[in-house]
């Protein structure tokens, strides 16, 4: 499995402390690399994220997410991609219930790059409409977050991440590849369980 820490992802899109080391657990995984800037991150959420949930509901796969900060660069200086990977980590630490409706949250309400992106106070209020509490988003900006935030991303830069959205599946026997982005994920998954 991959060896860089990220939001292990459970049932209902609640946010788990750790992936199982049980010999029951999924046979698969999948670790999913994400900017929240990135319209690409974006359509993938769109067109797959229910079915990847699905996977995660039936038992079929494990789901990491790794929210990464690589296009600060497009957000005029306020480091939006930092800013957002580190509020999802914030979520998953103080409202782990709340994960899944809040990685949807920032893929609906994503700002265009080149943009300022959403600022702290719209960031706080998106959460409170969701239902998290003023406790958790005031965590959105602790240093903690944005570090977890910035070295994960470095991490995933040098096992060469090289872009977002990545995909990567894993099965028990270890062999790992890269989703194409064609053949749906659940074929994918059983396509390469069968190799």
């Amino acid at each position: 499995m991959i060896a860089i820490p990220g939001i292990v992802v459970g049932p209902a899109g609640k946010a788990l402390a750790s992936v199982s080391d049980e010999p029951d657990r999924p046979p698969a995984q999948i670790d999913l690399f994400v900017d929240y800037m990135c319209p690409y991150c974006r359509r993938f959420e769109r067109d797959n994220g229910a079915e990847v949930q699905e996977l995660v509901d039936r038992g079929i796969a494990t789901l990491v997410m790794h929210p990464v900060a690589i296009l600060d660069r497009l957000s005029s200086g306020t480091l939006y991609s930092t800013r957002a990977a580190a509020s999802a980590y914030a979520v998953a630490a103080g409202a782990p219930d709340k994960f899944g409706a809040w990685n949807t949250a920032l893929f609906t309400h994503q700002p265009p790059e080149g943009s300022a992106g959403l600022s702290e106070a719209e960031l706080a209020n998106l959460a409170h409409e969701l239902g998290i509490e003023p406790v958790v988003t005031r965590t959105f900006s602790d240093d903690s977050f944005l570090d977890k935030a910035s070295e994960d991303t470095q991490a995933a830069i040098n096992i060469g991440l090289q872009g977002t959205p990545t995909v990567l599946l894993t099965g028990h026997h270890q062999r790992t590849f890269q989703w194409d982005g064609q053949q749906p994920i659940a074929e994918a998954l059983g396509s390469m369980a069968a190799r």
